[in-house]
């Protein structure tokens, strides 16, 4: 037999071998005979004649696709540039994705990414990237097409969540935006405000997604709001698509003082378990977390966590259900490698958050069910952006009449975001609950309070 042969069978049988931790002695290796055959046939008698690294790449996708779609087969070309993919500092669009069912979906666009901005949305099946068709395209080849140098264009044909098709130009840029911000930026100083409610102490602090810095910002976020003597904090997890798995723990930790975070669990894997430590818990603050179906991977975490410890009330929708583990296995001397599910993601309680095939659980289920108005999509979007931009003007004038005036701003702000965010304004009305019932800072009990 020809040693490309050979070196198929090898690849191949690394493959399962590796995957399924199989000895040696446990692979039957008559069970690659057909494909060996068939690789000869194709040699000898296809029409045109064929790229050999394209037919090992292809069969050995073909083997993996059959487990699901996020593991693949990277050649060796490709192997650094996903090493650097995974670092969270790249050039390109700024979306979280996942292959669902065959297509390409849209987790969520991060906040003010170029895809933000050119009106990507949670939910926007891709269909084409620069007109190449993605039916069956993989994570790993989907980033790839995406990212590319600051400047460069890229042209998405989206299908709509109302079933409309949509072409959509996006300038790619590099992506470093901050993952914690508060709910606006007040007009004096232009920093960020997290404090919602001088008076009743209720803050804000929005996770938009997950990187190195996350656990960091958070922390100076959550420290700015207890300096303030906040009692009530509502952590918004709303189109977080998630991110470094190593952070959604930091800052869980950081929440509650024993017990499992998360754990991992596979088949062919041994169980591994993340645990809470005492050593540097926040004081006890009552906490509401908002999710909805574009909270994904790490936000899950984080808010599940959160729920099983009877931390926090979770309001909103059901979350992404992205749960699974992806490691990647070098392939000897070909320098290629391939990325491989090997275990999925659990709760505290048990609940695995990946949404398998078939499956009625999956994600997190809020303790408050609470879905956004439609209508008002339009005029939050708008007041959203008020809200968040970065202002270059210069600040002149007394100051004490400036903080005064920016007071009044805020209150108008607030007034009308709780008119149009029906999710948000939930929260708000149970940190209100929580405070008038309990005002010592504690945790939540199991009960969620019902508030007028």
């Amino acid at each position: 037999m020809i040693s490309y042969h050979r070196c198929l069978v090898t690849l191949l049988i690394f493959v399962c071998g590796t995957g399924l931790q199989l000895k040696a002695s446990q692979v039957d290796y008559t069970l690659f005979d057909p494909l060996v055959d068939a690789i000869d046939l194709i040699q000898k008698h296809y029409v045109k004649e064929i790229d050999s690294d394209k037919l090992v790449a292809g069969a050995i996708n073909g083997i993996l696709h059959e487990l699901d779609m996020h593991s693949e087969f990277i050649p060796a070309i490709d192997v650094d540039n996903y090493q650097k993919m995974t670092t969270g500092s790249y050039e390109g669009i700024g979306v979280g994705i996942e292959n669902r069912d065959g297509q390409l979906k849209i987790i969520s666009p991060f906040e003010g990414s170029p895809a933000d901005k050119a009106g990507i949305r949670a939910g926007d099946v891709i269909l084409q990237i620069d007109g190449k068709d993605t039916n069956n395209i993989s994570d790993t080849q989907a980033v790839k097409e995406l990212t590319g140098p600051a400047n460069t264009e890229v042209i998405l044909k989206v299908l709509r969540e109302d079933n409309t098709e949509e072409e959509i130009k996006i300038k790619r840029q590099k992506i470093s935006l901050p993952s914690v911000t508060g709910w606006r930026r007040n007009s004096v100083d232009n920093q960020w405000d997290y404090i919602l409610d001088d008076e009743k102490k209720i803050a804000y602090v929005r996770l938009s997604q997950f990187t190195e810095n996350s656990a960091q910002e958070f922390t100076d976020a959550i420290d700015h709001c207890l300096a303030k003597n906040c009692q009530a904090i509502i952590l918004d997890l709303r189109r977080n698509p998630g991110g470094l798995m190593s952070s959604a723990v930091e800052i869980v930790d950081s929440l509650i003082d024993e017990g499992v975070i998360v754990s991992t669990r596979g088949a062919h894997s041994m169980a591994k378990a993340e645990r809470a430590t005492s050593s540097s818990t926040y004081p006890k603050f009552h906490m509401a977390v908002l999710i909805n179906q574009a909270s994904a991977s790490a936000a899950e975490i984080v808010a599940g966590a959160l729920q099983d410890h009877n931390r926090a009330v979770i309001i909103g929708e059901r979350s992404w259900g992205k749960g699974s583990v992806q490691r990647l296995f070098k392939l000897q001397d070909s320098g290629a490698a391939v990325k491989m599910t090997t275990d999925y993601y659990y709760l505290p309680k048990g609940r695995c958050v990946h949404k398998l095939p078939n499956a009625d659980e999956w994600g997190v289920e809020p303790d408050i069910k609470e879905t956004m108005d439609s209508k008002h999509y339009g005029k939050l979007s708008v007041l959203f952006s008020q809200l968040t931009s970065n202002s270059d003007r210069t600040v002149s004038g007394n100051l004490d009449e400036l903080w005064q005036e920016d007071a009044k701003i805020k209150s108008e702000q607030l007034e009308k975001l709780l008119e149009l965010d029906n999710q948000f304004s939930q929260a708000y009305k149970q940190c209100k609950g929580f405070i008038r019932t309990r005002p010592a800072l504690e945790s939540l009990s199991k009960t969620i309070q019902e508030t007028n």
